[in-house]
């Protein structure tokens, strides 16, 4: 199966990846989770639901974000690539 013929079946997904275990993001995706569970433990019911809404917009902007980045990544790699196919040595 070509690359593409794998993107489309689903055999290749770009926003999913393993997370190296001691990683700068491993280590930092943990101090947020601790923090996270260190401030729900002081807040009311109301304020948890607050915070739950507030990471779900944030999820959602990363995603927006991320989508942003993949999509803007993919045409320079397009253009780079049409740019190299038509350098004449």
């Amino acid at each position: 199966m070509t690359t593409l013929e794998n993107l489309y079946y689903g055999n290749i997904a770009p926003h999913e990846y393993e997370v190296e275990r001691g990683s700068e993001y491993d280590v930092t995706a943990k101090l947020v989770i601790r923090h996270e569970q260190e401030l729900s433990a002081t807040l009311t019911e109301q304020q948890n639901t607050i915070l739950e809404k507030i990471k779900d917009n944030h999820t959602e902007l990363m995603n927006l974000g991320e989508h942003d980045a993949f999509c803007r990544g993919f045409s320079l790699a397009v253009r780079l690539l049409t740019e190299a196919m038509s350098y004449k040595t």
